[in-house]
């Protein structure tokens, strides 16, 4: 895993500076940040299973508008949250960017999940 990537990174965000952001970066190295647009949460995150076995991670939250979505600050519990989105893994992405995204984000929180790092969430 390149964890360079996983420094300050804006690649997701540029461009969209005037949207909805949502900030991920480990409390115990604040310089491992992530910025990404909502519309690219929105794809990946906003078109969920309706089969009534109840939603986890970002999907409750984003589609819930509640828990990390209403607050700042709000620490993961990064094994739900990579469960929830390994649910998309497959999923078509309406954006060509949406899936680099997702695969940056993925590894946003197993790279913290593998070393026992606190992610920390900001809906901006």
């Amino acid at each position: 895993m390149d964890i360079g990537r996983l420094k300050n990174n804006t690649e997701f965000y540029d461009g969209f500076e005037d949207e909805p952001e949502i900030e991920l970066y480990l409390s115990e190295s604040p310089d491992f940040i992530i910025h990404i647009w909502d519309g690219y949460f929105l794809d990946i995150f906003g078109s969920p299973a309706m089969d009534g076995k109840g939603w986890n991670g970002f999907t409750r939250d984003y589609n819930q508008m509640e828990r990390t979505y209403e607050k700042q600050g709000v620490k993961l519990d990064t094994e739900e949250y990579l469960n929830d989105l390994f649910i998309y893994k497959n999923k078509d992405f309406e954006y060509d960017e949406t899936i680099e995204c997702y695969n940056l984000l993925y590894a946003f929180l197993e790279y913290a999940k593998s070393n026992n790092k606190t992610v920390i969430v900001n809906w901006w």
